[in-house]
């Protein structure tokens, strides 16, 4: 009988280790590991390694109802204080795709025309200055109104990308004069703070549907009880939305979401990070392996042979 068994392994570390020993044939790969764990001549003699993108990204939520986010010139600016070629590099060993909205970057309704914005701190400055955002008391924190700007960046314990990312994005903030304070919960406490809308920043990632409805993310409907947590509202996005969700026309529905796609980059609420690739490595004695756009389809492999140690 013909089938296929899965192993439970919640520690990437280990689920490395099982497979180097062979018991197992297939183990999904963190960048560290495809980059410097995963390189000697016996483990390339054993596994092929393949990589790919399914629909997801991950970003920076900026919440819209907090003082410091509510001017689109502050959220682009702050977009420009993070270095996300740096940050990919660092934290990714450069392995992603930086993306500049809210669709796959494979798809048509995605705008490749559309250029991730820069990172660029001198005009960031110039921006925030624009905005009012200056040191008016002198204390090294801009502020604006008598309001210093001070935020809390929420992320859930235990996930070290987001850990890092923040570590670095506060240090890069600090030296443009904005102080953020990291805030570290369990993901049940995080969950309710994203639900009540008590946050300031945020990062996350989100996956995509093949087709794909942006209504949940980017409707105003969906501000107080939806997952539009930042309090995106844009009377022509909410249009565009509801204009493209009955479309049978593929064309006609892709133009629509690529002008959204436009809107949302020009407004900001979110710092988009990047697409990161999945990466697996799977024993050699699997033929027939084609890696589609999205994946692979293990139904189709064969088992060939035996490959020697």
């Amino acid at each position: 009988m013909k089938k296929i068994r899965f192993e439970f392994i919640a520690d990437d570390t280990v689920a490395l280790q099982v497979l180097k020993k062979g018991e197992l044939d297939l183990a999904g790969l963190r960048p560290i590991q495809w980059v410097r764990q995963s390189q000697s001549a016996r483990f390339n003699r054993r596994f092929n390694k393949y990589q790919y993108y399914t629909p997801s990204y991950s970003y920076i939520g900026w919440n819209q109802k907090r003082p410091w986010f509510s001017d689109r010139r502050v959220r682009r600016a702050l977009a420009m204080l993070t270095n996300r070629p740096a940050i990919l590099e660092k934290l990714n060993y450069g392995l992603g795709k930086i993306v500049s909205g809210p669709f796959y970057f494979e798809s048509k309704d995605y705008d490749g025309s559309i250029e991730p914005v820069p990172y660029d701190p001198d005009q960031a400055r110039r921006l925030l200055r624009e905005a009012g955002w200056e040191d008016h008391d002198r204390d090294g924190v801009l502020d604006k109104d008598g309001v210093p700007f001070r935020f809390e960046f929420l992320i859930s314990s235990g996930r070290r990308f987001a850990e890092r990312l923040a570590d670095i994005l506060k240090e890069d903030l600090q030296k443009a004069g904005i102080r953020m304070e990291i805030r570290k919960v369990e993901w049940a406490l995080f969950t309710k703070y994203l639900d009540e809308r008590n946050f300031d920043a945020v990062t996350l990632g989100w996956s995509i549907g093949l087709e794909q409805d942006p209504y949940q993310l980017w409707h105003s409907s969906q501000i107080e009880r939806g997952s539009n947590f930042v309090g995106f509202d844009n009377a022509e996005a909410d249009r565009i939305i509801e204009e493209a969700r009955p479309e049978f026309d593929r064309g006609r529905r892709a133009a629509l979401y690529r002008r959204l796609h436009r809107i949302v980059h020009e407004e900001q609420p979110y710092t988009f990070l990047f697409a990161s690739p999945n990466l697996v490595a799977l024993h050699q004695r699997f033929e027939n392996v084609v890696v589609y756009p999205t994946g692979v389809d293990p139904l189709e492999w064969r088992i060939s042979r035996e490959v020697l140690p």
